[in-house]
This record gives C-alpha cells, sequence and structure tokens, in this order.
C-alpha cells in the first residue's frame, strides 16, 4: 500500500513536501544518480531530494544557484525572445485584468533581462534580480536596471511594484516559500504575483515514469523531463498550497507548452546515442502538439494576488 511504501522509505524531513508540507512518497525514478523524486500525497506535487543510500552521495547536496553557460545563448536567440513575449504580453493583459494596472514591474530571477527589458517597454519601469553576477552584468549592458539578490532593497523600496514576477525560478528551490516571501514584500496591496514553472501533471511525465518501471530502468527517459537543476515540479494544488501558506489567493491558472525553440534546444542538450532518445525527439512535437490541443501543456502559469485584498 501507499502507506507501507511511506514506512517503509527513510522518514526523514526530507520527505515533506515544500508545497503543502504533507508527506510525499519516494518514487522510482533517479536524475543524475542521486536525487530520487518523492511525490505527495495530498497535492501531488513532486520534488527531488538527494537519497543518502545511493552511491556518492553523502546528505542532500546543496543548492548551487548559478546561469549554466548554455543559457545566455539559449536565452539571446531571437527566435526564443519572440516565442516568450508573445507570452508576456497574454500573461500580462490577463493579470491587468484581473489585478488592475501594471506600471512598475519586480521579475526576480531576471536572468539576462529579457523581461526586464520586455516589461520595460510595456510598463514604463521595470526592475529585475538574480543571483548569478555574470547574468546580471549582461542584464546590466543592455541598460536594464538589475541588481544582485542581495540587493533587492537598495533597488526597490517594500510595495512598490504593481506586480512581481518569478519565470521558471521557483522550481530551482528546495524551499520556496522565503524567497517569495521576500519578493512578495515589494508587491502593492492587490498586485499581482506571476509564476510560470514546469507543471508535474504533464499527461507525457507518467507515461515516461511507468516506461521507465515497466522496463525496470533499462529504457530511461525521464531526465528528458526530470532535470536535477529542478528540485520541485509543482501541481495547481500544490501552487494554492504554497500561496495559501503566504495569505494569498490564486486567481489564474493557465497550462501553456514549452516554446518550441527552447524544447528542441533541450533535446538536442540531453542528447545520447539511444535509440529510446532519438524516438522521444522525434515523437516529441506530436506528443506536445496533443497536449497543447487540450490546455494541458507543461508549464504552469499561476497569477495569485493577498487573499486579504478580496
Amino acid at each position: 500500500s501507499e502507506e507501507a511504501d511511506v514506512c517503509a522509505a527513510d522518514d526523514t524531513p526530507d520527505l515533506w513536501c515544500p508545497a503543502c508540507a504533507e508527506l510525499g512518497k519516494p518514487l522510482r525514478v533517479v536524475v543524475e544518480g542521486r536525487y530520487r523524486l518523492v511525490r505527495c500525497r495530498v497535492c501531488r506535487t513532486q520534488y527531488f531530494r538527494a537519497d543518502p543510500a545511493l552511491a556518492g552521495c553523502e546528505g542532500e547536496a546543496p543548492f548551487n544557484e548559478y546561469w549554466e553557460q548554455y543559457k545566455f545563448g539559449l536565452y539571446a536567440s531571437d527566435e526564443v525572445r519572440r516565442d516568450y513575449e508573445e507570452r508576456y504580453e497574454a500573461i500580462l493583459d490577463e493579470a491587468e485584468r484581473l489585478t488592475g494596472p501594471i506600471d512598475t514591474v519586480l521579475d526576480v530571477g531576471c536572468g539576462i533581462g529579457n523581461f526586464v527589458s520586455f516589461a520595460q517597454a510595456r510598463c514604463g519601469r521595470a526592475f529585475g534580480i538574480d543571483v548569478d553576477a555574470d547574468a546580471v552584468a549582461a542584464a546590466r549592458s543592455r541598460g536594464l536596471r538589475v541588481a544582485l539578490s542581495e540587493d533587492l532593497d537598495a533597488l526597490l523600496p517594500d510595495a512598490e511594484a504593481d506586480a512581481v514576477t518569478l519565470w521558471d525560478v521557483i522550481e530551482h528551490l528546495y524551499d520556496p516559500l522565503p524567497a517569495v516571501s521576500r519578493a512578495l514584500g515589494k508587491l502593492r496591496p492587490g498586485g499581482a504575483l506571476i509564476f510560470e514553472t514546469p507543471d508535474a501533471s504533464f499527461p507525457v511525465r507518467p507515461v515516461l515514469r511507468a516506461v521507465h518501471t515497466a522496463s525496470r530502468g533499462r529504457v530511461d527517459l525521464t531526465r528528458h523531463l526530470y532535470d536535477w537543476e529542478h528540485k520541485i515540479y509543482f501541481t495547481a494544488a500544490g501552487m494554492r498550497a504554497i500561496l495559501s501558506r503566504l495569505d494569498c489567493e490564486v486567481i489564474s491558472v493557465q497550462r501553456p507548452a514549452s516554446p518550441r525553440a527552447e524544447m528542441r534546444e533541450n533535446f538536442t542538450r540531453h542528447a545520447d546515442a539511444s535509440w529510446q532518445s532519438r524516438a522521444l525527439a522525434r515523437a516529441w512535437p506530436r506528443l506536445e502538439s496533443a497536449a497543447r490541443r487540450v490546455g494541458r501543456g507543461s508549464k504552469l502559469v499561476v497569477i495569485a494576488r493577498d487573499a486579504g485584498c478580496g
């Protein structure tokens, strides 16, 4: 039974869900030979924890926050930028419809500043922070108002932003609650808190996990949808749970697909000689298109606001 599986596991605090704080169940997927996938029994959010039982692993490794070199080229691509700007436009339209005009934006985890640049042109005032000094330098070289995360208070006063955005950020943190709480302090009452993050309920995920289980790990395509850099894969219920802990309410949930130009790069980066990986790369456009048609893309886009604002 699921209860027995949990009890048989190493019942450490690492098994508690970072979204809703309920107990998780270890799954059979291991990425990079050390990170075991765990699924919450309540909100179904999935998250990685380092497993001391696996060879070469001594407890949970600290999270190193950085931009890998390939990302600088990927997000400088005109095609990738265009794909994302279409998304930014639609999501900001929806956020303004729900929370009012957006004139000042703070982007948390801004990278080289693509969204900051877009928001500055659309909204008038845009600021960004990131933990990676090279990414911050690249954004500043574009004339953008960007700072390292520790300099947030000097960059922007509290309650100043009409919208705070976290594009593909929270999945990189073992515990996103403190970072989101700090960013929330910069948001005006009733402003929009916007997230984009991978969707744990994307229908292709259970298919790849089932193939992995049925083949006893001999056919392992899970690394194409589970990256060791991503510590949490939220469900919509998980997003509601973590935001509820911050006294915020979710007012919009969308499930768009990942930009196709970005996915092509990811498949190329993870390519290997196995026929299974080549087959998945060929099948991906059809799988992704089918999911897109039924509104179940690989990403979650969530808009929230302070629950006290009605």
